[in-house]
């Protein structure tokens, strides 16, 4: 084997090192996501099989909010499609000026040639060739004319290049312009769908709260809603046990104790171990608008993205290193489980799912499954008031 054939078997041989170096981590994360999905469908199998002995009015409820999210979300991918193309639609607009403004100009430079060239006429050019008496004068005056008739079919070309750039211009304008119609019109109907959805769900929302009759009952509906979510964070807990969250390129979650960003802004109504019916309260409740953004308080995986009673829709971040964020009451959801998340990103909007009165955010953050002061984990409270 010669000296070329050993450095080509080489350069094979680390070509597929590297290769398979580069597709083992990502193969290996697909499977732990796939791993990670599979339990998740398992839990909420299960949570649904347990939650069987709902009444049709929470049913009803549950489906109504479910709808309203897929509602949510339609409008969510929408917004972003009307913004790039509202952008794009811009775009084209300064370059359609531009080039405008360009055509105008070499327009008026080959009106100006075409008049100089007819005050010169022909005749000047004859009488040159005619005259003998200064042939370096002769010579002269013809490179000019040369030169002249060059910039001129230079200008009539460039022209030319012009108008067609600026008819392919007009021609996607006219294409973003009917897109845009489009989205904005598909936005105003499902804005309509939103707004049907909000009058049933006001409708089935009566009907339970005539259900519960006694503050006995209610008190008993509230502590069947905790254990539920007590559970829910238990399966989600062993289910991810095995799935650690890789490590990203970020602080851990306990370095960021007191910087976190809140995740919307608004006041707070109920405070972490405030009173209520069922016992404290283990998280803290935001006032907010309804359809304000919500966003993760930091990285991490969503490990759950669905419906579950007494919190409407909800959301369960994990962090890493038994750190988890909630997030309930929503109106949309944009993420699912075993979808990455960076810290800031909008992963929902505030709404008054799972049979609240008033729009807001439920949110909680939990350590090994047991609840933390977000006060002391975001930053600082400003009369009552954060984001």
């Amino acid at each position: 084997m010669n000296r070329r054939t050993v450095k080509y078997a080489a350069s094979v041989f680390l070509l597929l090192l590297s290769t398979l170096l580069i597709a083992s981590p990502q193969s290996e994360q697909k499977k732990q996501l796939d791993a990670l999905r599979d339990r998740m469908q398992q839990v909420e199998k299960t949570l649904r099989l347990k939650q069987r002995t709902q009444t049709q009015e929470e049913k009803q409820l549950r489906q109504i909010d479910k709808r309203l999210n897929a509602s949510s979300k339609k409008l969510h991918v929408l917004n972003k499609k009307l913004a790039v193309t509202r952008k794009n639609i811009n775009g084209l607009h300064v370059e359609q000026k531009v080039l405008k403004k360009g055509i105008n100009k070499q327009k008026s430079l080959l009106g100006k040639q075409m008049k100089s060239a007819y005050l010169m006429g022909q005749q000047q050019r004859v009488k040159m060739l005619l005259n003998q008496e200064e042939p370096d004068r002769m010579s002269r005056v013809m490179q000019y004319y040369d030169y002249f008739n060059q910039a001129r079919l230079k200008s009539v070309k460039q022209l030319e290049s012009d108008i067609a750039v600026l008819l392919l211009v007009e021609e996607k304008l006219a294409g973003k312009q009917h897109e845009l119609t489009s989205f904005v019109s598909a936005k105003r109907l499902e804005n309509e769908t939103l707004a049907k959805a909000k009058k049933q769900r006001k409708a089935a929302l009566s009907q339970l709260n005539r259900q519960i009759k006694t503050s006995s009952q209610e008190l008993a509906e509230l502590k069947e809603n905790e254990k539920r979510l007590t559970n829910l964070l238990a399966s989600i807990q062993q289910a991810v046990n095995n799935i650690p969250v890789p490590t990203q390129a970020s602080k851990p979650f306990r370095v960021l104790k007191g910087k976190m960003n809140w995740p919307t802004k608004g006041r707070i109504l109920k405070r972490f171990g405030s009173a209520r019916k069922s016992g404290r309260y283990d998280g803290v409740v935001i006032s907010a608008n309804e359809g304000a953004a919500i966003r993760s308080i930091s990285n991490g995986r969503v490990v759950y993205a669905d419906w579950l009673r007494g919190y409407g829709l909800l959301m369960i971040i994990d962090h890493g290193a038994n750190y988890m964020s909630l997030y309930a009451f929503n109106e949309g959801l944009y993420k699912e489980a075993g979808d990455w998340v960076r810290r800031d990103e909008t992963i929902g909007t505030v709404g008054v799912s799972g049979g609240q009165n008033k729009a807001g955010l439920y949110f909680s953050i939990r350590k090994n499954g047991k609840p933390v002061n977000p006060v002391h984990w975001c930053k600082t409270v400003r009369k009552g008031r954060v984001g």
